[in-house]
């Protein structure tokens, strides 16, 4: 019998070329047909399969295979044998298993994994990003234990307390422990920066590395997580509480294997909350033993004793001081935090000295505070008393601190705290002495100290900043140094990758992009620092392709703009508009003019550059609903400009032309353009922020290989498509990836009909769109998929997704009609060729109307076979549309689909017993082309040639 742990925790479906391995049902399927294997043979082919690419040495295969049993190599081989004849292994090219002579043997054919309702989390392995757990948990363990078991049974878990009393802490711990359950996809979202629900769904992408570029992002997050098991830690939602109620809400309603582990001091009250309550550490009360053994039977004393110890003394608790720890540690009502601020304390100035001071402000706060929460109340007084214990230039920085949300650096402490005349030892001294204390936190990430204020800390920290009279001018200091600082670091936002240090340094100092921002568009702010700040947190939020917010400010930013506003930022805010509008709104009219306005401020730039990027971003806007004429005025005007700059400057301009003449069926006029703007545009290493505006590298690799294919350039139009993969990978640029995948899947689909091929492609499509959320590219992978089961025939299927896929306004230019005709095709096919026309008829009438002509040749071919098929074909009108897709493509120099037109054709003179007729119509197009002879179309041309060629001897 086969044994349980062979496949275990492996996906649920994988596919390697036209085969399908189903765990959960143990069946392997080609196509439909379900292909018969014994118990073994399944246990070998998961293994191999699971361990794809890897060595599995004989061994291991038996010890999997046969556990407890002592099996001969023979056995193994003869099984090994039966699946590689199921399997077809060596057929027809295919390989599946090869034997490593001497190590074992290895599945060499690439695989994909459909995750299912168990194994979802693989998809996000190695992404887990929870901060490092304490060094040791005291007095929490219970906690840890009881709130995993309630994870078991619930999909969502509030841990539940006030400020201070370890929610985080416990929160990351368990996460830790539930690492292996849930495959290494557990997340940790620091909500403490976020202000709205579209800053929520932002940080839960962001931490699960999903990029959101569309207009609902909520329903791109949801759909990411539907079939993926994941363990989402939600950390601090109290101040969003409505919010992130509504957000979790939605995801666990939609992705039913997904848990949440949220921490709080309100419940979400939402369906099936289970809200576990922390409470404060176990303490001494007065009447308990108060033995240096008694008290430390409790976790509040423990820990009291542990951080003290942490900053470096050697303080041990005996019989004369336990009493009054424990008093420390019942004053304070076991909160953590507050005992971890009173062990610092204690670490200078004594235990004695801590607890008469800490008495003392306790009295005084009693009287003053009743209505206030008793725990908050002791852990102000904590917090007041270590205020009223600083030197008042500590008291100064300390509240001036308070402006930074999240992670600060020293030169960022020193720009907004110090006085003039005041020099930087002084608040790097200060920044010191508040560590010390514990009243900033350090942290340490590849050699670089950065600062942070706990929530709770910061937020008393700020309320003295505010009774200070200070905080106006404090804030402004903070929207000037946070401007500053974005201004100086332009070039880098920019050139941000897609690499996770690098956004999770940004990141960190987003919150305090945001908080500046608010101050400056708010009733105190100042309208001259929020249009220049907001100039130059643009490229932070496209860099970090946070395109809704990036608009959502470019829109107040311009609501808000002086007369007589910097030229420079009027330019970067409408350009950052117009940019996150095209992607996020795709093709509305707003897109338009949103591009328009920033031209106009454009053409009064020094620098032709941004003018010439912007006219590429307003091309691609046109080239995607293809409106050729547009795209050739653009394309003029672009050259004109480009005539006073830089070779790359004429690259882009060569670019534009390129593609607005194959738009036009122009490809050889198309194709002088794009040869020649690929030499002035090398290879980037890296995406920059620009390249969303117009890249003209990418695109002139897309729509050169396009042309070269249309015009019969077969070998050419492969290698531009090679190159588009390997140079997308390369900087790490997930829309040029999608480009490059596109182009080769249709190339596969047209030159080789290779259905591994196009499988491995539409995978790494599918997953890229997913991974990023490239919303435009989203109707081309599931047209893709249509096609895909078209030809493994599942039609109805296939058909479903290519509608669907249509249906969502999937518009570019360069593809579209190939899944038109594919559908219109397939629908005569099932003897629904009024439908088939209709459609083809449509698309026709729109190519005519925008004055392009580029598919005409493929619709017309489409139109021809639409009337090939069905109860009873009408071959009279195919042939007309035959030989009118044939004269189209002349005219364009579209050679390739001269020859599938031709073909067609010959099919149907051969089938009126014309064969003489199809030598001399196939003959003379197969002699013009140069290269691409080992495709299907010219593998059959010579065949027919030959067949048909009267001078041939009889055979």
């Amino acid at each position: 019998m086969p044994t349980k742990e062979v496949g275990s925790g492996s996906a649920i479906r994988m596919r390697f070329g036209s085969f399908e391995l189903n765990v959960a049902e143990r069946l392997l399927r080609n196509a439909d047909e379900v292909i018969p294997l014994g118990g073994r043979a399944f246990d070998i082919l998961l293994s191999l399969v699971e361990h794809n690419g890897e060595v599995v040495s004989k061994t291991e295969l038996i010890k999997k295979v046969w556990p407890g049993v002592t099996v001969e190599e023979g056995s193994l081989r003869v099984h090994m044998s039966a699946l590689r004849k199921a399997l077809g292994d060596g057929r027809c090219g295919n390989r599946y298993i090869t034997n490593v002579q001497g190590r074992g043997y290895s599945f060499v054919a690439p695989v994909t994994r459909q995750f299912g309702e168990q194994d979802g989390a693989r998809a996000f392995a190695g992404l887990a990003n929870l901060p490092s757990p304490l060094n040791r948990m005291i007095g929490r363990e219970d906690a840890v234990v009881a709130i995993r078991s309630h994870l078991r049974a619930e999909r969502l878990v509030t841990v539940f307390g006030p400020g201070g009393i370890g929610k985080t802490a416990v929160a990351v711990w368990v996460g830790h422990e539930l690492l292996a359950e849930f495959s290494g996809a557990v997340f940790f979202v620091d909500l403490s920066l976020v202000r709205d629900k579209e800053q929520i769904v932002g940080a839960i992408a962001s931490a699960i590395m999903l990029e959101l570029q569309s207009i609902d992002p909520e329903a791109v997050l949801s759909r990411y997580l539907r079939s993926r098991r994941a363990l989402l830690v939600l950390d601090g939602c109290e101040h969003v509480i409505e919010k992130t109620a509504e957000v979790v809400d939605g995801i666990l309603r939609k992705a039913p294997e997904l848990q949440v582990l949220a921490t709080s001091r309100e419940a979400l009250q939402i369906a099936d909350e289970y809200v576990f309550a922390l409470n404060p550490l176990a303490f001494p009360l007065e009447h308990d033993g108060q033995t240096a053994d008694g008290v430390l039977a409790y976790p509040a004393v423990r820990l009291f004793v542990d951080r003290i110890n942490a900053r470096g003394n050697e303080f041990r608790l005996h019989d004369d001081n336990a009493p009054v720890v424990a008093e420390i540690c019942r004053k304070l009502d076991g909160i953590p935090l507050a005992i971890e601020l009173a062990a610092g304390r204690a670490a200078i100035f004594g235990v004695k000295d801590t607890a008469a001071r800490l008495s003392s402000r306790l009295d005084l706060l009693r009287f003053g505070r009743r209505t206030a929460n008793p725990r908050h109340q002791t852990l102000r007084a904590m917090l007041d008393w270590s205020y009223d214990h600083l030197s008042e230039s500590e008291r100064v920085v300390f509240r001036r601190l308070s402006i930074f949300t999240g992670h600060f650096v020293l030169q960022a402490a020193v720009a907004v705290t110090a006085e003039e005349g005041a020099g930087q030892p002084d608040v790097t001294g200060v920044v010191g002495c508040l560590v010390e204390k514990s009243l900033i936190g350090p942290r340490s990430e590849s050699g670089a100290i950065s600062y942070r204020l706990l929530d709770t800390t910061r937020a008393y920290a700020l309320e003295r900043l505010v009774a200070s009279g200070e905080h106006g001018v404090i804030a402004e200091r903070h929207a000037n140094f946070v401007t500053a600082y974005l201004e100086t670091n332009s070039v880098g936002l920019f050139e941000l990758g897609t690499s996770r240090a690098a956004a999770g340094s940004l990141r960190d100092f987003l919150g305090n992009v945001r908080s500046a921002l608010d101050w400056s568009f708010g009733t105190h702010g100042s309208d001259r620092i929020a249009i220049r700040l907001a100039a130059a947190a643009a490229p932070l939020f496209l860099g970090l392709s946070l395109l809704l917010e990036c608009r959502s400010w470019m829109l107040r930013a311009i609501e808000r703009m002086p007369e007589g506003c910097d030229p420079q930022h009027q330019f970067e805010i409408h350009a950052s508009l117009a940019l996150s509008r095209m992607l996020t709104e795709r093709y509305s009219e707003t897109v338009r003019d949103a591009f328009n306005s920033a031209l106009t401020l454009a053409e009064l730039q020094p620098d032709i550059r941004p003018q010439l990027l912007l006219l590429g971003g307003l091309f691609s806007y046109f080239l995607h609903i293809g409106d050729a004429k547009e795209t050739l005025a653009l394309a003029l005007r672009a050259e004109a400009v480009a005539r006073t700059g830089k070779p790359d400057d004429a690259a882009i301009a060569d670019t534009m032309l390129g593609a607005a003449r194959w738009l036009s069926g122009e490809h050889r006029r198309a194709q002088k353009h794009l040869e020649r703007a690929l030499l002035h545009s090398p290879p980037l290493r890296r995406f920059n922020a620009r390249q969303y505006l117009f890249d003209p590298r990418r695109i002139s690799l897309l729509v050169l290989g396009l042309s070269n294919w249309f015009s019969g350039n077969l070998d050419r139009a492969v290698c531009c498509a090679v190159m588009a993969v390997e140079e997308a990978e390369g900087s790490d640029h997930p829309t040029a990836l999608c480009r490059g995948l596109i182009l080769t899947i249709l190339l596969h689909f047209w030159l080789e009909d290779d259905l591994q091929k196009i499988a491995r492609a539409l995978s790494r499509l599918d997953t890229t769109v997913a991974k990023h959320s490239l919303e435009p590219f989203r109707a081309a992978a599931l047209a893709f998929r249509g096609w895909y089961l078209i030809r493994l025939a599942r039609e109805s299927e296939g058909v479903l997704l290519l509608r669907d896929s249509l249906d969502k306004h999937l518009r570019f230019a360069g593809f579209v009609t190939q899944f038109v005709a594919e559908l219109a095709v397939c629908l005569a096919k099932q003897n629904e060729r009024t439908e088939a026309l209709a459609l083809i008829d449509e698309s026709i009438a729109a190519e005519v109307a925008s004055n392009r002509g580029l598919h005409l040749p493929a619709l017309f071919l489409a139109k021809g076979q639409a009337f090939t098929f069905g109860d009873v074909p009408d071959l009279p009108a195919a042939e007309q549309c035959f030989e009118r897709s044939m004269e189209l493509a002349r005219q364009q120099s579209a050679l390739a689909f001269e020859l599938r037109a031709g073909l067609e054709l010959a099919r149907v003179w051969i089938a009126r017993n014309e064969a003489r007729r199809v030598h001399d119509l196939i003959a003379p197009i197969y002699d013009r082309f140069t290269e691409g002879f080992a495709t299907p179309d010219l593998v059959l041309a010579r065949r027919l040639i030959k067949q048909t060629d009267s001078r041939a001897p009889a055979a």
